[in-house]
Order: structure tokens, then C-alpha cells, then sequence
């Protein structure tokens, strides 16, 4: 974590299969899963996690964001007001 003007960042990555640049944009949407014929398993849940963490973050007048790419991972990034 890193403290810049007053906020609060937190960032976690994975070095997986990372989120298809189309799918980078949706992934926060309620109900939306990408195309899991990418992965080694079948995923299970409901597409509600991402949505339910930035509703939270956003309610606490901070931001999330993710950075991906195919075949080297994706990161996440919290940032929220110190006060």
C-alpha cells in the first residue's frame, strides 16, 4: 500500500491469465462473466464480486481500477480517502 495526496492505495496482482481487453470494460457489471472457455476450470458464482467491492469503494468516495494483460496477469487497484 501507498499513501499519495491524501489517499490510500492498495494493489493486487496476479500473474494468471489476465481479462481479455474486451472484457476489461464489463467486468464490474452486475451478473457479467467473461468467456470461461479461457480458463482450466469451470468458474462458479454469480458475477456479483467485482460489482459489490466498487459500489463499496465508491461509497466510500474512492476508486478501483484494473489493468490487464492476456497471459501475464491483471491488477487491481483501491484508492481511498485517507479521512
Amino acid at each position: 500500500s501507498t499513501r499519495t495526496d491524501g489517499h490510500v492505495k492498495v494493489t493486487v496482482t496476479d500473474h494468471g491469465i489476465g481479462i481479455d481487453e474486451n472484457d476489461v470494460g464489463k467486468i464490474f457489471k452486475r451478473f457479467y462473466r467473461s468467456n470461461t472457455a479461457r480458463s482450466k476450470t469451470q468458474a462458479s458464482g454469480y458475477g456479483l464480486g467485482l460489482s459489490i467491492a466498487k459500489k463499496i469503494v465508491e461509497n466510500h468516495g474512492g476508486t478501483i481500477r484494473v489493468k490487464s494483460k492476456k497471459d501475464e496477469g491483471t491488477s487491481f487497484t483501491v484508492s481511498l480517502p485517507e479521512s
